[in-house]
């Protein structure tokens, strides 16, 4: 990535010295943290285990969907190493070009960056070069994107401040996003809906709106920032700041740096990388030979592990637990696993089940309606009484919103403002009943954008015209249906019935807009927001608590399907509590 190693004296690895960068780190300003010997490696949550000597200047790493074989760029030696994890042992060896930085899967085979030549080349799936299959990209392609999603990755180019968008389908780049000043690896949210790119001589990170192709914000957050990583959550973009040997923390909503790490960390963070459920992040320390472990929940750094000179790219494994690091000087792999196994869930007729309730809710027809108003639906929660309440509010929105509240009684975060059932009913709740709030939505801001617009232009589009009329014609179907009964009649609402009426509409929709919308499409927004269900259920698997699941009333028949699929809780039914409020 054109970065200078550390150490008074030393110099570029070859791969960089063939640009005439032989630059110290003392030269480019970096500072160097706390000594390693502060931390100790032993009693942390992660442990080496193996160490693989796989070639010369390792950066990128890609794994096989079972984990079981790693691929890796040598760019000191323009090759890629094939590894056999199990073995810990190089099993073939690719020519890729001159300076290999990384690599991703695309359908025929493989795209290779080639930092020095400023192009991606295509290897076939036994890594032959493909002839003619080569694209100029500008200068300093990098590394691309940790995962893929619809089929797209992104990379950055160094020195040409440009995201480049690759359809891995075709195999080939695609378009470009201006980027600020010299940008290194970029994150992207889960749906696609924002990258994350830190810009090295900027000192800054720009939040580009890939749905509608608009640079959303560019935040300044520390000297020197070449690296960062997304929470599973999607809440929190962590970058490393290189310049400043620090950590930012900035929320993926409001673009607000929220907190930042100093203490333990060494010389020169490079990269990041959060495994798993997301209780560490892992960052390396490029300036000298560690990885440092940070607890996300406490933010403080845990561990100082050694795993050899210029730890220079980290990845997760697939399995969600390890994490490899490749070593540029050391020319080295190393994995890094947790120091103990996680617990095992008991099975679930071993184990108490949970129990869920599902509300389907009207939002502004709360406002207006005598059958499900505000006061009922506050008295349904208090007869439900639950231990955690899963809410239709994004993630990273939630913690401005209680913050707001807890302050002041009041919420002007825009997106929970939209929700009456949340703000007319859950605040003030919460002071009344001992619950948790667990935000669950997987709404983003630019997806919704994006499929605001592309329906507006669907609609009169006279190319269109016959699908429209379609969706038309399904939505009035399904009003139909759901006239069959009083439209804001809770009972009618919480019946299969009125879950079939619905869907009338939503599968035509589905089918005419889903592979245009994307994230925005009913099938991904449903199974985005299901995740996030799915995770909070998970997490407390077995704990015999009481679980309440608000959400429109449209999304409730997909979150029933998969809630009869689990054996781990008990759904109960919502008319035995309307039946106590009717009785009092």
């Amino acid at each position: 990535m054109g970065t200078p190693h550390a150490g008074s004296g030393r110099r570029l690895t070859a791969s960089f010295r063939a640009l005439g960068a032989v630059v110290s780190l003392a030269a480019a300003g970096f500072a160097c943290g706390a000594p390693a010997e502060d931390f100790d490696d032993a009693g942390g949550p992660f442990r080496v285990g193996a160490m693989i000597d796989v070639g010369a200047a390792p950066h990128g790493i890609r794994f096989s969907p079972d984990g079981d074989t790693a691929w890796v760029a040598l760019s000191g030696e323009g090759r890629i190493a094939i590894v056999d994890l199990a073995a810990s042992a190089i099993i073939d060896r690719w020519e890729a070009g001159t300076t290999p930085l990384d690599l991703v899967r695309v359908d025929d085979g493989w795209l290779v960056s080639q930092f020095r030549d400023s192009t991606l080349i295509m290897l076939d799936a036994d890594g032959r070069t493909v002839p003619d299959a080569g694209w100029g990209v500008g200068a300093g392609p990098s590394l691309f994107t940790p995962g893929t999603v619809r089929g797209e990755s992104w990379i950055t180019t160094e020195f040409s401040d440009r995201l480049w968008v690759v359809d891995t389908r075709q195999g080939a780049p695609r378009s470009f996003h201006a980027t600020g000043d010299r940008p290194y690896p970029a994150d992207v949210m889960w749906d696609g809906s924002y990258a994350f790119v830190p810009n090295l001589d900027a000192g800054t990170v720009s939040v580009i709106d890939l749905l509608n192709d608009e640079t959303d914000a560019e935040v300044d957050v520390c000297p020197g920032p070449p690296g960062g990583a997304l929470t599973p959550d999607q809440v929190t973009y962590l970058v490393a700041c290189g310049g400043s040997d620090e950590v930012a923390f900035i929320n993926t909503a409001s673009f607000e740096i929220t907190g930042r790490v100093t203490d333990g960390l060494g010389p020169r963070p490079f990269s990041v990388v959060v495994p798993g459920e997301g209780r560490y992040a892992l960052v390396n320390n490029a300036g000298g030979s560690t990885v440092s472990v940070v607890d996300l929940e406490a933010r403080e750094v845990v561990q100082r592990i050694e795993v050899g000179e210029q730890p220079i790219v980290l990845r997760a494994h697939p399995d969600g637990e390890r994490v490899f690091v490749a070593n540029e000087i050391s020319g080295t792999l190393v994995e890094l696993v947790p120091t103990a196994p996680p617990p095992e869930s008991p099975a679930a007729s071993e184990a108490a089940l949970n129990e869920v309730v599902v509300l389907g809710m009207i939002h502004a027809g709360h406002e207006t309606s005598e059958m499900f108003s505000l006061e009922v639906v506050g008295d349904l929660v208090r007869e439900i009484d639950p231990d955690y309440w899963l809410t239709e509010i994004p993630p990273n929105r939630w913690d401005r919103a209680w913050t707001e509240f807890q302050a002041s009684g009041t919420v002007e975060e825009p997106r929970v403002r939209r929700f009456p059932e949340y703000m007319d009913g859950l605040f003030p709740l919460s002071r009344e009943l001992d619950f948790e709030v667990i935000p669950t939505a997987g709404w983003t801001e630019p997806m919704s954008d994006f499929r605001a617009a592309y329906l507006d232009a669907y609609s009169r589009d006279p190319a269109h015209a016959e699908g429209w009329a379609e969706y038309q014609a399904a939505a009035e179907a399904s009003a139909e249906a759901l006239a069959a009964g009083a439209a804001d009649d809770p009972r009618r609402i919480h019946t299969d019935a009125y879950d079939e009426a619905y869907d009338i509409r939503m599968r035509t929709y589905a089918r005419l807009f889903d592979a245009d919308l994307g994230p925005g499409g009913w099938g991904p927004i449903n199974a985005s927001h299901w995740a996030n269900i799915e995770r909070a259920l998970d997490r407390h698997r077995g704990e015999r608590v009481r679980f309440l699941l608000t959400y429109g009333a449209g999304h409730k028949g997909p979150f029933l399907r998969e809630l009869r699929a689990r054996d781990d809780i008990v759904l109960l039914e919502v008319a035995p509590f309307l039946d106590r409020l009717s009785a009092r």
